[in-house]
């Protein structure tokens, strides 16, 4: 027995019965796989699958990525920490994404996947001020906004400025401010000194310097500045050898933009015997910072609070909310002298 059956774009024929039902049969199995490979796929792209691939997480929840710094000393890991809890705490999905050795590549890759995966909101802590143009111009176009905290950038494209909503932290020229009106107390007739810088490049260095430039009186004088990378290790090493070097101009101060360097340094003046001839001022105002300060290591530290996430969950929040948010949220932070460390020390309160 034959069936006929109509060719598309042919003439009709004669078709043998098998052939038309085994044709039949293969057709029907295809319709069912090809249906559930479209089951399958849709399936797979309504899947969250992680956090940030859809902007909200599974829960609901408004997920914010957080492109940071990393280990880098004792503000860092209280300041990072601090975030992190507070955006729990806030009831948001926080995706941590540290660098390492203050590499901005890997930060750049992080925002832009941040970007890509279009998270609710980003908080930058940059390792470097500059180069940010092209990640926040991305963010600008994708409405992505994004929050920069500790460090300024420093962005010259217009289309980039609109992706920052603001920047909040402590003031760093307000450090350098305090370091020198310190010295300029403590040696009223001038005295010689040197300076233990960051990591050159960022605006953390350049911003505190600028504060103490402002401030210092033009009868003290700046022997040398010398970056030891925040390292502790590393400013024991350059302390010794500035003040081999400048042995007889006599080094009556030093002011190290970070507690880490100025550790190194007191132990450095400690080594050539002459501790309690020195004045070192430290910066954060970590808890290693203020006990020197106690035991008469260090003279004076500044603290650059570094407790600031509830500060910053809350303006992300309120953002997100439509609300106003500030372009600069400045963070209170205070300075110790001996007297002033220790009762900090006592009081149990302190956080890092």
């Amino acid at each position: 027995m034959t069936t006929v059956i109509g060719q598309r774009n042919g003439p009709l024929r004669n078709v043998p019965e098998e052939e038309y039902n085994m044709k039949n049969w293969k057709k029907a199995i295809a319709f069912v796989v090809s249906g559930a490979a479209l089951v399958s796929f849709a399936a797979c792209g309504s899947s969250n699958g992680d956090a940030a691939d859809n902007g909200s997480s599974d829960s609901g929840k408004k997920t914010v990525g957080f492109v940071a710094v990393g280990p880098e000393g004792g503000f860092r890991s209280a300041n990072e920490k601090d975030i992190q809890n507070a955006f729990k705490d806030a009831g948001f999905d926080l995706i941590y994404s540290p660098t390492s050795n203050s590499d901005q590549s890997k930060q750049i890759q992080a925002f832009n996947k941040f970007v890509n995966d279009e998270v609710d909101a980003i908080i930058l802590s940059s390792t470097e001020d500059s180069g940010w143009d092209d990640s926040l111009k991305k963010a600008a176009e994708a409405e992505i906004p994004v929050f920069t905290v500790d460090r300024n950038v420093d962005v010259k494209d217009a289309e980039a400025k609109k992706a920052i909503v603001s920047h909040i932290g402590p003031s760093n020229e307000w450090c350098g401010q305090q370091a020198a009106e310190f010295l300029n107390e403590q040696y009223p007739d001038g005295a010689n000194g040197i300076i233990l810088e960051g990591i050159a490049g960022l605006s953390v260095v350049k911003d505190r310097q600028t504060g103490f430039d402002s401030k210092i009186a033009s009868n003290q004088k700046v022997l040398e500045s010398q970056s030891a990378n925040w390292s502790t290790d590393e400013a024991k090493t350059v302390t010794a050898g500035l003040l081999d070097k400048y042995k007889s101009e006599g080094i009556k101060w030093i002011w190290a933009q970070n507690d880490e360097m100025a550790l190194g340094a007191a132990q450095a003046v400690d080594a050539a015997g002459l501790k309690g001839q020195v004045t070192i001022i430290g910066n954060d105002g970590t808890e290693a910072a203020l006990q020197a300060v106690a035991d008469g290591d260090l003279a004076f530290d500044i603290e650059y609070n570094p407790i600031f996430g509830k500060e910053t969950a809350q303006a992300v929040k309120d953002y997100l909310d439509g609300k106003d948010v500030e372009a600069n949220i400045e963070i209170d932070s205070k300075t110790f002298t001996k007297e002033e460390a220790q009762a900090a020390l006592d009081s149990g309160e302190r956080q890092y």
